[in-house]
């Protein structure tokens, strides 16, 4: 029977004045619920002024959180599709509604465990990682410029992290109305000792993988959260920072 050890963090940073990150989760408190629901993370990053980038990424939170919770498909990409898509369309209408908060948007990553397995759906530059024995794999692809440059094999992975449009996403909820989510056509199968860190970009333009590699080898959920919310604001603290961090005890 799965058991779950988690921790949440989320950090204004040392520079900016409010913390437009959100993140939440859904755990049910009974080993048997947890066998039948699953638990489901998520974090947010939002864009479009202060007002806008808060209340973007929190409506995505608590409207992936309700949408994924009440969709009774066994098929759990489905739901987190289903999820995604009931987010974009309430951030647009927001948007829409409320001159004050036209055009915001957010990014935003979730994570879905359930029948010993995850399911993973993903918008923007926020990310998810995987850490498997003493492997860490980014488990999402970054939907920015540079992110792309990247991929295509322009620049590498440290070049990204200082690159002047490193913040230029190109994909984002609220952005326009058929934005889908990444979501891989197959999930992964989980085994005891996996631990997953979902994160905004406030912690990985400091961050190395080899720094969260080894954070995630060595701290239990909270020590660890603590820890690389810490070290990002000493190298700098820019941005808002948040971090989720689940370790699988036990399928």
């Amino acid at each position: 029977m799965m058991t779950l050890e988690f921790a949440s963090l989320s950090d204004r940073g040392r520079i900016r004045l409010n913390n437009e990150d959100a993140c939440g989760h859904l755990v049910p408190s009974t080993p048997a619920e947890l066998a039948e629901r699953g638990a489901v993370f998520v974090v947010a990053d939002g864009m479009g002024g202060h007002r806008g980038g808060e209340i973007a990424s929190h409506i995505a939170v608590r409207t992936i959180l309700a949408f994924y919770s009440a969709d009774g498909e066994q098929d759990r990409s489905h739901a987190l599709a289903f999820a995604f898509r009931e987010a974009n369309k309430t951030i647009l209408e927001e948007s829409v509604a409320d001159s004050a908060l036209f055009g915001m948007g957010t990014t935003c990553t979730a994570l879905a465990l359930h029948n010993g397995h995850a399911y993973f759906a993903h918008v923007g530059d926020s990310r998810g990682y995987m850490l498997r024995g003493s492997t860490i794999k980014q488990i999402t692809n970054d939907h920015s410029i540079v992110g792309e440059m990247v991929r295509s094999g322009i620049i590498s992975d440290e070049d990204a992290r200082h690159h002047p449009k490193r913040n230029v996403i190109t994909r984002s909820l609220g952005a326009q109305e058929d934005t889908a989510a990444d979501i891989p056509t197959e999930p992964l199968e989980l085994r005891a000792g996996d631990v997953f860190l979902l994160c905004s970009d406030g912690l990985t333009t400091y961050l190395s993988d080899a720094d969260i590699s080894t954070i995630l080898a060595e701290k239990p959920p909270e020590e660890a959260c603590r820890k690389m919310v810490a070290m990002a604001n000493e190298a700098g603290g820019r941005d808002n920072i948040t971090v989720q961090v689940v370790a699988v005890r036990s399928v």
